[in-house]
């Protein structure tokens, strides 16, 4: 498969992101056995939330991009309109474009707004960290997973974390 180029690496796309990386990589297990156990508490308790919480916020990521993209490119439009407007005063065409793109780009405007996708990035995107956080707080086995129940302690933060509260 061939690479973008770095500049358009982060470049919104058309299709949604479908694939999320898991918060605790495969490789874990092997590089820390000690650690097998409690990497499968985390992956039964935590991974599905983190993955729902992960793709919510990259779908919502891309989205916000690509409006941002949309928004560029028709302003960028309407300069030029607007220039050809100035250069043929007499021509009708560019102003009534020149308008209907801008009532476009206007009602966009309004869209994205309403559409928050900025504001629900970040709230998934801050759910997603903090579900990563209680992985690794939980494999350190210290402050409220250090304990006999850190299981269900896991399980209550993970919970919170999904509601939106603090754990």
């Amino acid at each position: 498969r061939m690479r973008r180029p770095a500049m358009l690496v982060r470049f919104p796309s058309w299709r949604a992101p479908r694939r999320s990386s898991p918060p605790i990589i495969p490789e874990a297990v092997t590089d820390y056995p000690e650690l097998a156990d409690d990497i499968s508490t985390v992956d039964q308790v935590v991974t599905p939330s983190f993955h729902d919480a992960d793709l919510a916020a990259l779908r919502h990521q891309n989205r916000y991009r690509r409006q941002q993209v949309i928004i560029i490119v028709g302003s960028a439009l309407l300069t030029g309109l607007g220039g050809l407007q100035a250069v043929f005063p007499a021509e009708k065409w560019p102003g009534l474009l020149l308008a209907l793109l801008g009532a476009l780009l206007a009602v966009l405007s309004n869209a994205v707004n309403e559409l928050s996708a900025l504001e629900n990035f970040m709230t998934e995107r801050v759910k997603a960290e903090r579900l990563r956080s209680a992985c690794f707080r939980f494999l350190s086995a210290t402050g409220r997973y250090a304990g006999p129940d850190r299981v269900s302690v896991l399980r209550r933060a993970v919970l919170s974390i999904r509601a939106g509260e603090e754990p």
